[in-house]
């Protein structure tokens, strides 16, 4: 089961510093295997914020500035600011490496800040709020509906009761 460091995680020769979400299961208790996910984050005026592109979280994106309480580790207490981003999730499990690659430089042609899990079948998808959400949604849910890939939401900015 991935679990949260016993310590205070810092970059090396850098300000950045990770701090741990508890992850909230959905109905199927999806992630199994994951209960926490650390997110590298700049402090910035006593809060944190968030630079990586959450893969299981639903509360947090990229950009948003949050507060962490001090313990064996850096915990999540509450969102600050938000950041206008949104967060999605592709799944592209019956994908080639290549096919994988291709996606991640598309993606990330369109103006999109993507990360890639270990296992390099899961892209979490970040879209700052410069680029053009109704076109994005649209890209993402005719590439699902062509078969390339599942896609799940994290958390969405511009949703009323994201």
């Amino acid at each position: 089961m991935q679990e949260k460091q016993d310590h205070i995680r810092t970059m090396p020769d850098s300000d950045l510093q990770e701090v741990w979400f508890f992850i909230e299961k959905d109905e199927d208790g999806y992630p199994e295997s994951r209960t926490w996910e650390g997110l590298w984050t700049r402090p910035n005026d006593g809060a944190f914020e968030i630079l990586n592109v959450p893969f299981y979280l639903k509360n947090v994106s990229r950009g948003d500035a949050v507060d962490a309480s001090q313990e064996a580790f850096l915990k999540f207490t509450g969102v600050r600011k938000r950041g206008g981003h949104n967060t999605y999730r592709l799944l592209m499990e019956n994908s080639s490496e290549d096919e994988v690659n291709a996606a991640l430089v598309e993606l990330r042609s369109k103006g999109l800040v993507v990360e890639l899990n270990e296992a390099g079948i899961l892209i979490a998808v970040d879209v700052p709020p410069s680029v053009d959400q109704q076109e994005i949604d649209a890209y993402l849910l005719s590439e699902k509906e062509a078969g390339r890939w599942q896609v799940q939401d994290g958390y969405l900015h511009n949703i009323p009761g994201s």
